[in-house]
């Protein structure tokens, strides 16, 4: 199994399990764990998409994965507010 084939089954099971993490309310969408699993997940589902040319689901997961990244480098103002 090539290497990017194993890092997109990896995505795979941290995204569904951030997300199901989720919807049972074990973890907040606007949480640290929560966007970093979903930065992590997608990074690696995006790295398989782009070897394999599948372009609309590399720019998705590369887009995805950024807003996770800008969000857990720069939160809203509220999410500040309530850690102060």
């Amino acid at each position: 199994m090539e290497p990017t084939m194993i890092g997109a089954y990896a995505g795979m099971v941290v995204v569904l399990a951030a997300f199901a993490a989720e919807t049972r309310g074990i973890v907040s969408s606007r949480s640290l764990t929560y966007l970093i699993l979903m930065a992590i997940g997608e990074a690696l589902l995006t790295v398989r998409a782009y070897v394999t040319g599948e372009w609309p689901f590399a720019i998705l997961g590369g887009i995805w994965a950024a807003f996770a990244i800008y969000s857990i480098l720069k939160p809203p103002e509220e999410d500040l507010k309530a850690l102060l």
